[in-house]
C-alpha cells in the first residue's frame, strides 16, 4: 500500500517523538480524569497504484494513548463525520471491528477497508472519509495539541507513504513522486516499518536492515546518474527540478 501521513505544526513534534520512542512509552501527556486517545496526524492517504486490480485495501490508522498502559485490552470507539470532506458513500468503505489498545501497550490501530475507486462505477478516482475518535468508558478523547479527527483519502495517484518519516532518515530527505519511485525501484518496498510496526504483520525492521535498504537506494541513484545524460531529479513538490540526494 502507498500511504501518506501528513503532520503539520506543533503536533508534528508529538508525532515524531512518539515515532522515535515507539508504542511502549508511559506517562506521556497524562491529564486528570483517566486515559485519553488521539490521532498523530490529521490526514492519511492510500494509493491503489501498486494494486491496480485490487477490489479493496485496508487503511490502518495509528492511535496513541495519553496515560498509562493497563493489563487488559481496551476498545477504541470511532464515528464517521458526514460533512463535505467525506465524499465516500457507506458502500465504498467499511470501518472494521476490533479497534483496540492492547494490554500493556500505549498505541492502537483503527482499520478501514476501502474500495478501489477505479473499479467502481463513479466519475471520480479519489474518495475521502473523515472519522472521529469517540469517548467511551475506557478513554477520553484528545488533549492539548492533538487530533481527534482524521481525513482518509484513497486514490489511483501515487502518494507519499505512511512511513516517509523513516524513509527520509535512510534514503533521501525530500519527498517527491520521483524520489518515492526510486525507493520502490531500489528496495522493492512500499513502506519502511522502522519507527512503527506493520499493523498487518507485526513486522518492524531494525537499524541494520534499514541501512542496507538506504545503501541500495543510494547505489540505484548513483547508477542512474552514471548511465543517463542528466541526474535523477525531483519531479514535483517543493524541490521539483532539483537533484535527488541520497543519504548514503
Amino acid at each position: 500500500m502507498m500511504k501518506r501521513t501528513i503532520l503539520y505544526g506543533l503536533p508534528t513534534l508529538l508525532g515524531l517523538w512518539f515515532a522515535l520512542n515507539g508504542c511502549e512509552q508511559e506517562g506521556i501527556m497524562q491529564y486528570e480524569g483517566g486515559a485519553g486517545l488521539f490521532f498523530t496526524a490529521h490526514a492519511q492517504d492510500l494509493s491503489f497504484m501498486a494494486k491496480l486490480n485490487a477490489e479493496k485495501d485496508t487503511m490502518a490508522v495509528y492511535v496513541h494513548l495519553m496515560g498509562n498502559p493497563v493489563d487488559y485490552d481496551r476498545p477504541i470507539s470511532v464515528e464517521v463525520v458526514n460533512d463535505t470532506n467525506t465524499t465516500a458513500t457507506p458502500e465504498q468503505y467499511r470501518v472494521l471491528e476490533g479497534a483496540k489498545v492492547l494490554a500493556n501497550d500505549t498505541c492502537g490501530w483503527v482499520r478501514v477497508e476501502v474500495k478501489n475507486p477505479d473499479l467502481l462505477n463513479i466519475s471520480t478516482k479519489m474518495l475521502s472519509l473523515r472519522i472521529r475518535l469517540v469517548e467511551n468508558e475506557y478513554f477520553k478523547i484528545g488533549g492539548f495539541l492533538t487530533y481527534d479527527v482524521i481525513k482518509l483519502t484513497w486514490t489511483m495517484d501515487i502518494v507519499q507513504p505512511q512511513t516517509w518519516n523513516a524513509i527520509q532518515v535512510f534514503c533521501t530527505r525530500t519527498y517527491s513522486s520521483n524520489a518515492y519511485r526510486a525507493v520502490i525501484a531500489s528496495t522493492g518496498l512500499l513502506e519502511f516499518w522502522y519507527f512503527y510496526y506493520d499493523p498487518v504483520t507485526g513486522y518492524r525492521m531494525d537499524q541494520y536492515e534499514a541501512s542496507v535498504y538506504g545503501k541500495q537506494f543510494s547505489d540505484w541513484i548513483r547508477e542512474y546518474n552514471a548511465t543517463h545524460d542528466d541526474v535523477y531529479r525531483h519531479d514535483d513538490g517543493p524541490a521539483a527540478g532539483t537533484q535527488v540526494i541520497p543519504i548514503y
